[in-house]
């Protein structure tokens, strides 16, 4: 009995050994896997021979419609089988496809895990056993097998078809990747064929053997002009070449290159000897022993084109646009800078007026109250009139200068700030040096000027913080500095406060008054007198604005 065991063991290794090399042998997997049921029939003596495929991706099995031996001789099993739909774990298919394993049956009419006996079962057939074929994708196929009589497992039957099961498992995942690459391998030629850009593949001895319809269109060079051609000579400019060869031979070496993966921009050449600017891209893949060099060559001609004449384009507008939305911001500004400044005072004279004018008996002494507020306003009026002409007429500021002592020109300012600022909350100290000499000025414009900065000290410094107002004088100038502690100018504001229509963030967050004047004047006066106005400050310290005048060569 041990010789015949293994006498039949070697047999069925047999049959695992020639259903194998069969199914590596051909494409055509449905008409091997019928072989190899039939086969397998043949060498165990069973009677009948079933295989079970899976429904998509339900998880159920259906039959393939794939039978061997006299299946119409069992025509309740063949219609069950036909009919059903085993869902996992269920009869003896789909619980070797749940478990990956080979299941017996000793008697299919009596054991309740085969469901297919519920519709009746053939007279003359009892034992059955199924094993899964398994591949990286789970169960391709269960095959199904059945015989005469009631039979314990054969254990070594079942151990067979488990190696078996996964022999064809093996051999049915080797054929789907070989379709895959042999199918991505065409889709690629077919895109490399069809590309605009000109592909370009040279073995390791460098020599060219690929060579697409774009790369003929690009250099000049039918296909078979240029397969075999050596690649550095047909298509590369002679200062690339050393660097070109340095750089295969590290690679062929060492696994390192400096052009691998990467994306350039250098220069091909065609047929003709002319050049023309390209974008390259560069890889290496392995077949067999051997190393090939493929590279994607995209003429960017139109593209250097283009961007030159872009940035000839952009420089030539640049300063047109940077110049229109300078004027569009300051036209803004200015709108919304002056409608506030005309709007607010003319509401303040058209109310007193309505009052005034509708006869109430007003106390004298609001009145005049009254009268005054509707003054202020008026001369508010009429100096923002005076400084949008003053800034918008083009012309030279017209003074008429005549020897005048700083004292009085500093005297007059703070006597008139009250009135500029409406509001007397702010102490005002003057320092002046002893013998300051007189200046050679228009005296109305200074006072306006100086007046400029004392308005601007008050606006930004809070009530009841003094301004200070000192005046010294130096080898060839003079100068008046206004001094106060209020909220300071920013770095960035700092150096465009003296822009027309210029407010910095802390004037615009304070709704100061103001359209951004007054400063612009008084820089205009100093500079009309030969003279400059500087300014410094420290956030949140307070600033100071400098009035310079050139110092008259003699005193008058």
């Amino acid at each position: 009995m041990p010789g015949r065991e293994q006498e039949r063991e070697a047999t069925l290794l047999a049959l695992l050994d020639g259903v194998t090399a069969a199914l590596s042998a051909t494409d055509d997997l449905e008409s091997a896997a019928r072989a190899t049921l039939r086969a397998i029939r043949k060498a165990t003596g069973w009677v009948l021979g079933h295989i079970w495929i899976p429904e998509g991706n339900s998880g159920h099995l259906v039959s393939s419609g794939a039978w061997t031996g006299a299946v119409k001789e069992f025509p309740l099993l063949y219609r069950a089988t036909t009919v059903t739909r085993l869902a996992p774990g269920t009869d003896i298919a789909g619980r070797a496809a749940s478990t990956g394993k080979p299941v017996w049956s000793r008697d299919i009419t009596r054991d309740p895990v085969f469901v297919r006996a519920r519709q009746g079962v053939d007279a003359g057939l009892a034992a059955a056993f199924a094993f899964p074929v398994m591949t990286a994708d789970g169960v391709a196929a269960v095959l199904e097998f059945f015989c005469h009589q009631e039979t314990e497992p054969d254990e070594t039957l079942l151990r067979v078809m488990a190696g078996l099961g996964d022999q064809m498992g093996r051999v049915i995942d080797r054929h789907r990747a070989r379709q895959e690459a042999e199918t991505a391998r065409a889709r690629l030629e077919k895109v490399i064929e069809t590309s605009v850009e000109a592909f370009v593949s040279v073995d390791a001895d460098g020599r060219i053997i690929g060579w697409n319809t774009a790369a003929e269109r690009m250099f000049g060079l039918s296909r078979g002009q240029a397969i075999g051609t050596v690649m550095y000579e047909t298509i590369m400019p002679v200062r690339y070449r050393e660097a070109y060869l340095a750089d295969r031979a590290r690679f062929l070496a060492t696994g390192q290159s400096r052009l691998m993966g990467q994306r350039l921009e250098l220069a091909a050449l065609r047929r003709d000897g002319s050049e023309f600017p390209a974008e390259m891209v560069f890889w290496a893949t392995r077949q067999a022993d051997t190393w090939i060099f493929n590279a994607f060559v995209h003429d960017i001609t139109d593209r250097r084109r283009a961007e030159q004449a872009l940035r000839e384009a952009y420089a030539q507008q640049q300063a047109v646009v940077t110049r229109l939305e300078e004027l569009d911001r300051a036209k803004n500004e200015f709108i919304d800078a002056v409608g506030h400044e005309l709007r607010t005072p003319l509401v303040s004279i058209l109310g007193y007026l309505e009052i005034l004018a509708s006869g109430d008996d007003l106390p004298a002494g609001r009145r005049l109250r009254m009268l005054g507020a509707m003054t202020h306003n008026a001369t508010r009026l009429q100096r923002l009139v005076e400084d949008l002409l003053a800034v918008t007429t083009g012309g030279e500021l017209g003074i008429t200068p005549a020897p005048v002592a700083v004292g009085e020109i500093v005297t007059e300012a703070v006597q008139a700030m009250p009135a500029r600022t409406r509001s007397a909350d702010h102490p005002v100290q003057v320092r002046l040096d002893a013998a300051l000499p007189a200046v050679h000025a228009d005296r109305a414009l200074l006072v306006r000027a100086l007046g400029a900065l004392l308005s601007n000290a008050a606006k930004f410094s809070p009530a009841g913080s003094p301004i200070t107002v000192s005046a010294s004088t130096a080898a060839d100038a003079v100068s008046i500095a206004v001094s106060d502690t209020g909220v300071g100018i920013d770095a960035d504001d700092l150096p465009h406060v003296f822009d027309r229509f210029y407010r910095t963030r802390s004037s615009i967050e304070a709704a100061a008054q103001g359209i951004g004047l007054g400063l612009t004047i008084a820089k205009a006066i100093a500079e009309a007198h030969g003279g400059a106005i500087t300014a410094t400050s420290t956030p949140g310290e307070g600033s100071t604005f400098t009035l310079t005048l050139p110092r008259p060569q003699r005193d008058p």
